[in-house]
């Protein structure tokens, strides 16, 4: 990763071995500024393009922020990171909300499954059974999602296909499975399987696919992103401004986060979180158990 050092932050490329690529990180974040949920999602870097996405929601307004416009906003990056930096990949860092895990539509989505084959459920693409089932002939075979006759198979055909005993268990736990079990409901007992925990998500699947990398950081630990010392500084910079109309908070908060100076973001970088991963290559959503964290000084703000 790059770093800035000393008192004039002067830029220090990392030393690379033949045949290896310079790995450039691109956080990602959104954030608020409450005049009528003004809402403003950056992307941290140098580009000759910006990645930038600004939505006013509201009933009459424009849609919240979804996976959809996730994607759109992640494809816009990747190709401005593809003209700026032609020789590099990109190491795109999200946090884990709901809309970075979203799932495709043929997903395999245990909760929306019927017990039995047929009936209102979505088909779903076919699976491996993984190397970890409990009946070691069946491992690596394909499970096939849909019938011979193209109906999608409910939850108690895979899990007897997996070689799990299903007598005497309910679909799905109503309201919610109860903390700590195992064999509550199939539902719950094909979550645990690990071709369906593997599962990769759409933002994961579109960035791996044209040759760059994703990992997420782990939950509740919001202070890893440099991005959000950007927000605080542009925030503070915002609620010092004076206000009267919703035009002149639209106005102050672009002008607020255009305020902070490219050294100081420069800082920002320097004083995030530092995570050390353990065994694993990246981080997978609900993977946290190997990071250590080490802190750094606090960032600069506006005097």
């Amino acid at each position: 990763m790059v770093q800035y050092h000393g008192p004039n932050l002067e830029h220090h490329k990392p030393s690379l071995w033949p045949g290896e690529k310079c790995v450039i990180t691109q956080f990602h974040d959104k954030s608020c500024f409450h005049a009528n949920e003004f809402k403003k999602s950056a992307w941290c870097g140098q580009t000759i393009q910006d990645a930038w996405k600004i939505i006013y929601p509201s009933a009459a307004g424009d849609a919240w922020w979804d996976t959809a416009q996730l994607l759109t906003q992640v494809t816009n990056a990747i190709d401005i990171f593809n003209v700026t930096h032609p020789e590099c990949e990109a190491l795109f860092i999200f946090d884990q909300s709901s809309t970075h895990t979203s799932l495709g539509p043929n997903a395999l989505h245990p909760f929306k499954m019927n017990k039995g084959d047929g009936g209102k459920q979505h088909k779903k693409s076919d699976t491996i059974i993984p190397d970890d089932n409990p009946n070691i002939s069946l491992c690596e075979k394909v499970q096939k999602m849909t019938t011979d006759s193209g109906a999608a198979r409910g939850l108690q055909t895979v899990l007897e296909e997996h070689g799990i005993d299903t007598k005497g268990i309910c679909a799905k736990c109503s309201p919610i499975c109860p903390f700590k079990n195992e064999r509550c409901c199939l539902a719950h007992i094909f979550s645990k399987q690990h071709d369906v925990i593997n599962q990769v998500s759409m933002l994961e699947e579109l960035i791996t696919k044209v040759g760059h990398h994703c990992i997420f950081l782990p939950k509740f630990h919001c202070e890893l992103n440099p991005i959000e010392m950007y927000w605080g500084y542009s925030k503070y910079c915002y609620c010092e401004a004076f206000k009267v109309t919703f035009a002149d908070a639209k106005a102050t908060a672009m002008d607020s986060l255009e305020s902070c100076p490219l050294d100081t973001i420069h800082h920002f970088i320097n004083c995030h979180m530092t995570i050390k991963v353990g065994d694993s290559e990246s981080l997978k959503p609900g993977e946290s158990e190997n990071q250590v964290f080490e802190a750094q000084k606090p960032a600069v703000w506006p005097q």
